[in-house]
């Protein structure tokens, strides 16, 4: 997965795209999971959320006849969740595992000790929003590509910034397309854990 990215990544001409491809490879971004225990709650899952977004927005801006230009593609697939990069830490929480027999013929519940996902978001200023941020730390960003990520979470978004959200449909379709791409991966294609 990792050298599928990077070769990617690579075909983007964007001032600073190399020192932004050393970051993803001096961070955990091909290590991370993608959430704490909803999808792709494992060692890697936040690289393979990714590179399956950019296969699925790819093809529905192809379909749809997107006017979104290719460099755009591959970034806003690619690295939408970039704000997921050293958010995440093991830790051990005690989990609800059923009910067991106490010894003394008393059902009781089964608390286990395991190892989890847990967040640790040093820089809290939002998930679209700290990924454009980070983003251009590194790179230049296109309007496109800036509304594409800060709205990407589509439904999920606060109903207060919801007015917000339906003007960038109305300026930039392909919001929807990224939106769309993002739940497919996370519902059909993402993996748990524990499957």
């Amino acid at each position: 997965m990792k050298d599928k990215i990077i070769k990617t990544l690579k075909t983007v001409d964007r001032p600073g795209i190399d020192n932004l491809i050393q970051f993803l490879e001096d961070s955990d971004f091909f290590k991370a999971p993608a959430s704490t225990k909803y999808h792709g709650n494992f060692e890697g899952g936040l690289a393979e959320h990714s590179w399956n977004v950019y296969q699925v927005f790819k093809r529905k801006a192809a379909a749809y006849k997107l006017d979104v230009p290719e460099d755009s593609i591959i970034i806003v697939g690619l690295l939408h969740d970039i704000c997921k990069v050293n958010f995440y830490k093991r830790d051990t929480k005690n989990v609800l595992k059923g009910k067991k027999d106490n010894g003394y013929g008393k059902m009781v519940n089964n608390w286990v000790e395991e190892e989890v996902w847990v967040v640790e978001d040093k820089f809290p200023v939002g998930h679209g929003e700290k990924s454009i941020i980070m983003l251009q730390n590194y790179i230049p960003l296109r309007e496109i590509e800036i509304l594409l990520i800060r709205w990407h979470m589509g439904g999920f978004e606060p109903s207060e910034n919801r007015i917000y959200m339906y003007n960038a449909i109305e300026i930039c379709p392909a919001v929807i397309a990224l939106h769309t791409a993002d739940m497919e991966v996370t519902y059909f294609m993402d993996k748990k854990e524990e499957d």
